[in-house]
């Protein structure tokens, strides 16, 4: 009988199993409420995405609008300075406001005519009147080079269309002053913006035009009394004047064809008046016959 045990003996310790795992069946509900879990978080990634998207969408919307707002803003702006450039530049060759070019209260006219006159000191001495008259008309042929008119551009409504030129146009009275040159047109605005300042507007004094079926000429006219008229024509060198020279006025039917045929050889004899024009009128005539008797009819107050 064997009272010890042999430790150096190898004990033989029998394997355990593992625990068997049992795994539970899926029914096919539970797969089918699986499956519509992950379409639900599917669907509500695409919505959070196309959420993300829209509102960024929505932010450039947003930008795009205020940028076209802002270049609508400029475009209007822009379009109302080309217009307002497309109206000074075209009225210099359309003439549509021809009573805009005198100027009598222009700083450089007030100080011309005040540098040649002084000023009409008495407007009760008329001696005086058409003395300074005189003087302004000799200041205006001696100072004012006679230069023809070159060509001169005539703006389209839209900036796409096409620029038209012109060989006549209307400077201001300041313009000739300052370069010194114009053309008959240029010289009578100026001589009668003068007058008028000389006057301070209280004595019709008006630029008058003369025209055939292709020229045309423009002088200055002082309406006198009753039915009497002054023509001063600076380009022409004309001047409503007596036998010893002096300026004066005469009946406005004799004076205006006097001046008809000092252009005769120049304009033709189908010239005629055509119109009338100053800061206050602006009339237009199909003949002289219909311009003297609309002269007959006027009335200084």
């Amino acid at each position: 009988m064997k009272s010890s045990v042999d430790y150096d003996e190898e004990v033989q310790i029998p394997a355990i199993p593992p625990p068997e795992i049992k795994r539970p069946r899926l029914h096919k509900w539970h797969v089918i409420a699986v499956v519509l879990v992950l379409v639900i978080v599917a669907q509500g990634v695409l919505h959070l995405n196309s959420s993300l998207e829209y509102n960024l969408l929505r932010l450039k919307h947003n930008s795009l609008t205020h940028e076209y707002d802002a270049l609508e803003t400029q475009n209007v702006l822009f379009q109302s300075e080309y217009d307002q450039l497309r109206h000074r530049i075209n009225q210099r060759s359309q003439h549509n406001n021809a009573s805009n070019f005198i100027t009598p209260y222009n700083s450089s006219v007030e100080q011309i005519v005040t540098e040649i006159t002084g000023g009409w000191s008495d407007p009760s001495n008329w001696d005086e009147f058409w003395e300074d008259v005189k003087a302004m008309y000799n200041w205006v042929i001696n100072q004012i080079e006679y230069r023809y008119d070159g060509l001169f551009p005539t703006l389209p409504t839209e900036l796409s269309g096409n620029t038209e030129y012109h060989d006549e146009m209307w400077q201001f009275p300041n313009e000739t002053l300052s370069l010194g040159k114009g053309d008959c047109e240029d010289m009578a605005i100026l001589l009668c913006s003068m007058i008028l300042r000389f006057t301070e507007g209280e004595h019709w004094t008006e630029c008058i035009t003369l025209a055939n079926s292709n020229k045309g000429h423009m002088g200055v006219q002082i309406p006198v009394g009753e039915n009497e008229l002054t023509i001063l024509d600076p380009a022409g060198h004309y001047f409503t004047s007596d036998d010893t020279g002096n300026l004066v006025s005469k009946n406005v039917s004799v004076e205006i064809n006097n001046w008809l045929e000092h252009w005769k050889s120049e304009l033709g004899r189908d010239a005629y008046v055509s119109g009338v024009f100053a800061n206050y009128l602006d009339e237009t005539f199909s003949s002289t016959s219909e311009y003297i008797l609309w002269m007959s009819t006027r009335r200084e107050d």
